[in-house]
Parts: C-alpha cells; sequence; structure tokens
C-alpha cells in the first residue's frame, strides 16, 4: 500500500500491462480517485522492472479497505516527490562542481566569479534535511496504519501518555530549539555583515629570528639496571 500511496495509484494494474508513471496529481482520499493528474505513459514499468509491461501486478489502494491503507494520500505522494528532486538537484550541482573544477574555474584567483555556483550551494544547505524529513515522512505515514505490516496497528502500539503531556513536550522542543535557531541567524549574519578585523596583526610566515631553535640532544639512561626495573614496576 505504500507504493500505491507513493504513486497516488487508486486502481489495479493487472500484470503484463504498461503502467503509466504519475508526474503529478491532486489526490482525493474521500473519492478515491485523482481529481486532477499529469501522467508519463510506460514509466512506471520502466521505474519498477526496466521494461514496458510490468510482470507482477501493482496493487492500487482502492483494492484495501479504507481502514487498513494509509490515509493523507497527497502527503506521502509530494513528500516522495519532493525528496526524489532534491536528490537530483543536489547530484547535478555536485557534478557541475566538479566539472567546473577540473576546468580550472573554482581556483583560488577563478571562483569568485563563479557567483551562481556558490548561491546554488547557498540554497543547497537546507535541502538535504527536507530530503531527510521527506523520507521520514513517506515512511512513517505510507506504512499506516500498521506499525508492523498485518500485526500491530499504530493505534495499538502508542503510548497512553495523555495528549496533554506529549503536546506539552513537543512544544518546549519547539520553542527551544526555534530560539536556537533564531540566535545562530542573528549572531552568524551580525559576524559575516561585519567583515574581517582588518586591525589585527597579520601573523609573520616562517621561523621567527628571534627565536633560536636547538635540536634536544638524546641521552641515554646512564642508571643501574636494578634501578630502571624498580622504577618501571613502581
Amino acid at each position: 500500500s505504500k507504493l500505491a500511496a507513493m504513486e497516488a495509484q487508486w486502481e489495479t494494474i493487472p500484470a503484463g500491462q504498461p503502467a503509466s508513471w504519475s508526474a503529478l496529481a491532486i489526490p482525493n482520499d474521500k473519492e478515491g480517485k485523482n481529481n486532477w493528474e499529469i501522467s508519463v505513459p510506460n514509466a512506471l514499468g520502466y521505474i519498477l522492472e526496466f521494461k514496458k509491461d510490468l510482470s507482477e501486478p501493482v496493487q492500487g489502494l482502492n483494492s484495501w479497505k479504507p481502514e487498513d491503507r494509509p490515509h493523507m494520500i497527497g502527503l506521502v505522494y509530494y513528500s516522495f516527490r519532493i525528496m526524489i528532486a532534491i536528490g537530483f538537484f543536489l547530484a547535478g550541482l555536485m557534478a557541475i562542481s566538479v566539472l567546473q573544477w577540473l576546468r580550472g574555474k573554482l581556483s583560488e584567483g577563478a571562483i569568485a566569479d563563479q557567483k551562481w555556483l556558490l548561491r546554488a550551494w547557498i540554497f543547497a544547505a537546507p535541502l538535504g534535511y527536507i530530503a531527510v524529513e521527506s523520507g521520514w515522512i513517506v515512511r512513517c505515514v505510507g506504512r499506516q496504519p500498521w506499525t508492523v505490516y498485518g500485526a500491530i496497528r499504530t493505534a495499538d502500539a502508542a503510548s497512553n501518555l495523555p495528549p496533554s503531556n506529549v503536546l506539552g513536550s513537543l512544544s518546549i522542543f519547539a520553542v527551544v530549539y526555534s530560539l536556537l535557531l533564531i540566535s545562530a541567524l542573528y549572531f552568524g549574519s551580525r559576524i559575516i555583515r561585519q567583515g574581517p578585523n582588518m586591525e589585527l596583526p597579520i601573523p609573520e610566515v616562517g621561523p621567527r629570528a628571534d627565536i633560536e631553535v636547538k635540536p634536544v640532544e638524546h641521552r641515554p639512561d646512564q642508571r643501574p639496571l636494578e634501578t630502571t626495573q624498580s622504577s618501571s614496576q613502581s
């Protein structure tokens, strides 16, 4: 059912038939269909089995009872696509960066001219976190209503804590981490705007003339053997 939720596939696709891949859609949980959809013909077969026709059927969401299948299909559907889109974007950005490096565009004197690439990496900074959270949404929401598929439901595995306790602890975490994020952004941007302190002395390069470096002379242990053994035992 998770695969069907990820693809917003409501009807079962029999084996031996081509399967279209839904690129964009507006799932309707109540009516069990997509109100609007853009699909790519035959693409799902190539994604799953690298061929046009499926060797195994793909069960649709309507083949399960409403209480045995995930809800919030739109959340699972778009979380999966956000995760995949970020993955392709980061892979492409890394490939472009390597190409620019091989062309010498990222050397010390030329990297300042690659402003578009530097801005792209700044934009990409939070994308990894978004992709991870999207993946967890697909995993946890897509498996509902099961904790262990076919054996334990989420309702049976949930804690007996009162909802007020759960809400209170989550609210505290949200407030604390929000304050930390705001503080980090404020002080970080303030330091960046100030720039480096140009009044600090430039550190000298190479050995200093007023410091004499002498090699350490190795002196073998001249103590008697009994003294060295007793020292090691103590």
